[in-house]
């Protein structure tokens, strides 16, 4: 490929990078002398990926702003078909960036956040939607910029919000809910995807990272993000405030656009550190030595945290706020030294012990996955990338009961210390003391237990036998429901929601009437009858109406939609298509042809008018 000129123009230099849809190349513009990034389209794909092509084309380069990649050109080569030219970014992309920087502290997250609001306020002002903002469409230049990039998937706020089959196009982890949903999209959409970013940034992981992609849709769909602070002790309140609206499933709840999320982040970071264009501009120039100075201000604001939260005696919290100074600083003097403290208070005894155990624990950060720990030490609990000894406490950092427990030497005497494997370290008591095991009701308790022997205690009378209640056999059953696309779910008339987020309903043993309907498509009743105790499954596909159109043009000219020959006008009645956006065209001996593209939706009817321009 090096050396092959497209269009007598751009001659092709290296690759730069390679997509399921294109290859991208550094050329030279020989005509304007100057180095561009040549993205070029894989032959094949049909009629809508090469329009997907060229809509990229169409809305990138209808923005001009200096945080959105700029389009020199649009064309079609005669051999290798269409090709989009845009400058060329002398940089990285953001996860590449982030890696090189984790932890990312929270004043850089502010600045790459803040940038990206503003391209996005760009896009939103003029009505169009990303729909696929994440870190690797995110470009950071060497010196600054940021520029988002690669509007392939991007949209007009009002087009029609289902595909024809009822997919949805984009990366699964930075999707709100409501696309995942019903292909719904908005501002509010890139907003949720400016804080999945955020919130990866800070912590190293997405909040709903888990096993595959049916287990994330779950918990996009039925569970918020979790706790930014829990993850991150020290973060800021207000960012942590801020990224749990930008996460929140209803998209009313979240910053309306990037023009509204630019002006609180913009607020936040000249709280932070300073006016937001100076600091960006401070922070492109030398990344590395702002977040070294950043992550130093923030170990000592995290030291002083833990000083506090010992002297009130808070061992727990004080250990998750220690081990996030760990992090910053692996093997950090001060921080061995305040754990090794003697305890000044009885109840603090299980802090002593613990101390021992954080000596020479070094943390291996692993930006966007959760991190491991170096075995150097007794094994730290790993809290979502960071690592974690808890002190005090006597169950795991994820408040599940402990496994089984490694003895530890050294312990104080009338109490044997133990560190369960993979969790936090505790403290065992007298089983007089303890709770349940770890199959019992009661939850493990979180507070500091004492390690002072206590005198055995002597065996009461036994109690006669209790009878037991009698449990009545279940009455209920329950009906699992699935549909494809999603539906609106009525039983016996009444509606109980929408799936995916409706899928699974308690009811009372007997027979109902289900229906589920979906705006676009032919509604599917069904009858079903539930035994007590039963589990009952319904898998349904909805069958997506057709859409009419009518057509017209020029007399005896042959009419094509999305290349397949329909007749020679005028036709005698309306054609049903698919839902969704469609070409048609019609074609004359001697004459160009003319073109249109029309949205259809589903149900409807619609008219598409082909005449020449005079």
């Amino acid at each position: 490929m090096t050396g092959e000129v497209l269009a007598g123009r751009y001659r092709l230099e290296r690759e730069l990078g390679r997509g399921g849809m294109a290859t991208v190349f550094l050329a030279m513009d020989e005509r304007l002398s100057r180095p561009v990034a040549l993205k070029r389209m894989h032959p094949g794909g049909g009629a809508g990926r090469a329009e997907r092509f060229r809509r990229e084309a169409e809305l990138a380069a209808s923005l001009k702003h200096p945080n959105v990649l700029e389009i020199h050109d649009y064309g079609e080569d005669e051999t290798h078909g269409p090709f989009l030219v845009c400058e060329w970014v002398r940089g990285e992309d953001l996860r590449t960036l982030a890696g090189r920087l984790a932890p990312v502290p929270p004043e850089a997250a502010v600045v790459l956040a803040w940038e990206l609001a503003r391209a996005l306020a760009a896009a939103h002002a003029r009505g169009i939607v990303h729909r696929d903002v994440k870190p690797d469409n995110v470009l950071v230049a060497a010196g600054g910029p940021l520029k988002l990039a690669d509007f392939g998937l991007a949209a007009l706020e009002d087009q029609e919000r289902l595909t024809s089959t009822g997919a949805v196009t984009g990366s699964l982890p930075y999707m709100a809910p409501e696309r995942i949903d019903t292909g719904a999209f908005s501002p509010a959409s890139d907003v949720y995807a400016v804080g999945i970013i955020l919130f990866e940034l800070l912590t190293g992981t997405t909040p709903h990272a888990g096993r595959g992609a049916a287990h994330l849709i779950a918990e996009v769909m039925t569970r918020d993000a979790p706790s930014l602070t829990e993850r991150v002790p020290g973060v800021p309140a207000p960012l942590a405030a801020l990224v749990a609206r930008c996460l929140a499933r209803e998209p009313g709840d979240r910053p309306e656009n990037g023009a509204a999320l630019d002006t609180e982040l913009a607020e936040l970071l000249t709280r932070l550190v300073g006016p937001p264009a100076e600091v960006a501009r401070e922070f492109f120039l030398a990344p590395e030595a702002c977040v070294t100075r950043w992550r130093r201000a923030r170990f000592e604001r995290l030291l002083e945290e833990g000083r506090g939260l010992l002297a009130r005696g808070e061992g727990s919290r004080a250990a998750r706020v220690l081990n996030a100074a760990l992090a910053l600083e692996p093997g950090s003097a001060e921080v061995m030294a305040l754990l090794r403290e003697r305890p000044r208070r009885r109840g603090w005894k299980a802090v002593a012990a613990g101390a021992a155990l954080v000596a020479g624990v070094a943390v291996a950060w692993r930006p966007w996955e959760s991190a491991p720990v170096r075995d150097a030490s007794p094994t730290p609990v790993v809290v979502g990338g960071t690592p974690r000894v808890d002190v005090a406490g006597t169950s795991g950092g994820d408040g599940t009961a402990l496994p089984r427990p490694v003895e530890v030497t050294g312990a104080p005497s009338g109490a044997a210390t133990a560190i369960p494997a993979g969790s936090a370290a505790s403290t065992t008591v007298p089983a007089s003391e303890r709770g349940p095991s770890p199959g019992g009701g009661r939850p493990p308790r979180s507070e500091p237990l004492s390690v002072e022997a206590k005198p055995p205690v002597r065996p009461s009378e036994p109690e006669p036998p209790r009878a037991l209640p009698t449990v009545e056999p279940a009455r209920h059953a329950t009906l699992r429901v699935t549909a494809r696309p999603w539906a609106e779910v009525f039983v016996n008339g009444e509606s109980r929601g929408y799936t995916p987020r409706v899928r699974e309903l308690s009811l009372p043993a007997g027979t109902y009437r289900l229906r589920f309907a979906n705006p676009l498509c032919d509604a599917v009743e069904q009858e079903v009858t539930l035994a007590p105790g039963e589990t009952v499954s319904r898998d349904v596909v909805l069958v997506v109406r057709k859409a009419e159109l009518f057509i017209q043009a020029p007399e005896g000219a042959r009419v094509f939609v999305d290349g397949r020959e329909l007749g020679t006008a005028p036709l005698a009645g309306p054609v049903a298509v698919e839902h969704g956006r469609h070409t048609v065209t019609a074609r004359q001996a001697g004459a160009p042809p003319l073109q249109r593209e029309v949205d259809v939706v589903a149900g409807r009817r619609a008219e598409v008018a082909l005449e020449v321009t005079p």
